[in-house]
């Protein structure tokens, strides 16, 4: 039954797949191997055609397995591969010959094939086992859960059978495939949309991004009759409803944000919450993070801080940023940023035992230091003159008081560990962005010292003496003294000056500026076009459109110029995993950092969507004073110079001014004629 919910109710295909169909573990092996052919050169055309079926770079789609076939001449590799029919998997005579294999190194995908075994199965007399000619059809990214062992399987159909039960809403426009991960507060399940092209309204969640923008692919509408897939988040009960609201509103307000997975709509069923989000390819980051090209690396951040600053802008926190809550596909280059779970509002901390650092403003987005006047200078520097008297003292007289009267602290200190910021630790009372960058700089010393995980403490203080034994003693006294703390330790490995995070990588990692072979399985060498190059939009000209060019796939990188490229490398970590906060780098500084800037792109001002209310446009924008929706006063007739106007409400996502341009609302006003 649970197959059957699976695999054929609201099948869109001609043929439908039987659940005797999946347990014949014969006709799961052929399969298996029908499909095993793609996997060739170690993932170097790792499900090529989802690029297609994901609305990622379909155009190029022949040019990139001709590329293939020409780093691989003896791979057996068709050229014009594109052109047969991708989208479809046959099913052929269990005695038909196989196609012979590439004499190359399968991927993760054929390695599985030990997990169904090679013995024929029972049910030979089940007329809805493939036999002879008959045949079945599904797109790859359906069949993802034929690739799982059969425990697997049986486990995730049963959850997916439970969850169809218990949110009757979704079985008629959502057919779910597959389990995409658990956590402690969700499960995600892969869906097919059964109503996108006739039944939905899409443009909320698509939005408006230009075509040069790197969020285009957020705005594409998926072509005519193609199959669209979704991601289902089961919210379980455990969670509060206060938790469940805070993460759906937050979700709305990061509408239009660059590289965040948008909500597509939410519903409820007595106890049970369920979110709809777009699908987004990925791959585990434990398979690439060593052997990701540099080019490749840069676009990982450059999706990561493009969110950040998108998200910040808004007041809004991820809290919980790591690889497994970044989906990027190291073929595409496409990052983008999800689970909001613990995501929270910029807002004001306590006023007993509050920090040394004023609350982020536009001006200073991580906040900056109070002015001496505002506190008592001479007590802070007793506190820290005893502390440091404390480290002196024998290990046996070291300890916690018994009775503590003092108030306790209470901040917001959830992440995961061996991510969490310093002021995270120390119960910072104004948190801000910094502590994102300090997680995405932990994210990058990953791919610089070739290690995962780095830091894995079980708590709070074993957590900031890892952070301590690296940054040193004088450094975390001065990062707790800026969040009204003292810090003091009398373990030997602390020491006083400690390391910087340069030398940190360079002990990991001697190797770090031999520049590695090129790895044609991920960006920049899967894609037939590196980058588009677009010159600077002209601004007497605002309605020209930003042009590009196409170059081959890049060669194998210059040493020297890849010895200077990792300088700006730990440069940057130097800059994210500073200590105190209100030093940390920003996200738009960091996109205009010599590691991730490129002269031949446009700047990144260019592509921000700003907040509602601001940009070029915002005299026309306003919040209802009763209501507190969002409005745009539109010009009827004459246009601009018209006396005549109406006033709009919008949902979340609309009417935002993105760079230089004016909204959707107002572009003729201004002179823009983009589409």
């Amino acid at each position: 039954m649970a197959t059957a919910a699976l695999l054929s109710q609201h099948s869109s295909n001609p043929l439908e797949v039987s659940s005797s169909d999946i347990r014949n573990r014969t006709a799961v092996r052929k399969y298996r191997e029908a499909t095993k052919t793609r996997y060739f050169a170690g993932h170097i055309a790792s499900s090529a055609i989802s690029d297609a079926l994901s609305g990622f770079h379909p155009p190029e789609l022949e040019q990139y397995h001709d590329h293939l076939a020409t780093l691989y001449p003896d791979s057996n590799i068709p050229q014009n591969q594109s052109k047969q029919k991708h989208t479809a998997m046959r099913m052929v005579d269990l005695d038909e010959d196989m196609p012979s294999e590439p004499d190359l190194s399968m991927g993760e995908a054929a390695s599985e094939d030990e997990g169904y075994g090679d013995e024929d199965a029972e049910g030979e007399d089940d007329p809805d086992i493939v036999d002879g000619d008959d045949v079945y059809e599904g797109t790859d990214e359906e069949m993802t859960l034929l690739l799982k062992s059969n425990e697997e399987q049986q486990e995730i159909q049963e959850e997916i059978a439970e969850l169809e039960a218990a949110v009757p809403q979704l079985s008629p426009d959502y057919k779910i495939l597959d389990r995409l991960g658990t956590g402690t507060f969700s499960s995600v399940y892969k869906a097919l949309d059964l109503g996108y092209h006739d039944k939905w309204d899409n443009a909320a969640w698509h939005g408006t991004h230009p075509p040069s923008s790197s969020a285009w692919y957020q705005s594409t509408p998926r072509p005519p009759s193609s199959k669209v897939f979704v991601a289902v988040k089961r919210i379980y009960v455990t969670s509060g409803p206060e938790r469940i609201r805070n993460e759906l509103a937050i979700m709305e307000d990061c509408r239009m944000c660059r590289h965040i997975s948008q909500i597509i709509t939410a519903f409820r069923h007595q106890d049970q919450v369920v979110a709809i989000m777009p699908f987004h390819r990925n791959e585990d980051f434990r398979d690439y993070y060593r052997v990701l090209p540099l080019e490749g690396i840069k676009q990982y951040f450059r999706c990561l801080f493009r969110a950040f600053r998108d998200i910040h802008a808004r007041q809004v926190i991820h809290r919980d940023v790591k690889p497994a809550n970044f989906l990027f596909d190291p073929r595409t280059g496409i990052g983008t940023l999800c689970d909001f779970g613990l995501a929270c509002r910029m807002e004001r901390g306590p006023k007993l035992g509050a920090c040394l650092h004023t609350a982020p403003t536009r001006a200073h987005p991580h906040g900056r230091i109070k002015p001496p006047d505002e506190y008592d200078i001479n007590h802070i520097k007793k506190m820290q003159k005893e502390a440091r008297l404390r480290c002196n003292i024998p290990s046996d007289k070291v300890g916690y008081p018994e009775k503590d009267n003092r108030p306790h602290s209470k901040a917001n200190r959830a992440g995961t560990r061996g991510f969490r910021a310093p002021e995270v630790l120390l119960k910072c009372g104004e948190q801000t962005g910094a502590i994102d960058m300090w997680s995405a700089g932990m994210i990058l010393l990953f791919f610089l010292t070739k290690k995962f995980p780095l830091f894995q403490s079980s708590d709070d203080i074993e957590a900031l003496m890892e952070i301590a034994s690296i940054v040193g003693r004088k450094r975390m006294e001065k990062t707790a003294t800026l969040h009204n703390r003292v810090f003091q330790t009398n373990v030997p490995s602390v020491t006083n000056e400690g390391i910087t995070w340069r030398e940190f990588v360079e002990k990991l990692n001697p190797d770090l500026r031999i520049p590695p072979k090129p790895d044609p399985r991920y960006y920049p060498y899967t894609c037939h076009t590196r980058h588009r190059t677009h010159p600077p939009p002209s601004s007497s000209s605002p309605r020209s459109r930003y042009s590009s060019s196409r170059s081959p796939s890049p060669g194998p990188p210059d040493p020297q110029t890849y010895a200077q490229e990792m300088e700006h490398a730990l440069d940057l970590v130097e800059q994210l995993m500073h200590p105190e906060s209100v030093r940390r780098i920003t996200p738009r500084k960091a996109l205009y950092h010599p590691f991730l800037r490129d002269e031949d792109e446009v700047e990144d001002d260019e592509f921000f969507p700003h907040p509602f209310g601001e940009g070029i446009c915002a005299e026309w924008h306003f919040l209802d004073p009763d209501t507190e929706e969002p409005c745009v006063r539109v010009f009827v007739n004459n246009g601009r110079n018209g006396d005549e106007t109406e006033v709009r409400r919008l949902c979340e996502g609309e009417g935002i001014a993105i760079g230089k341009q004016p909204c959707e609302f107002h572009k003729e006003e201004y002179g823009y004629m983009f589409s």
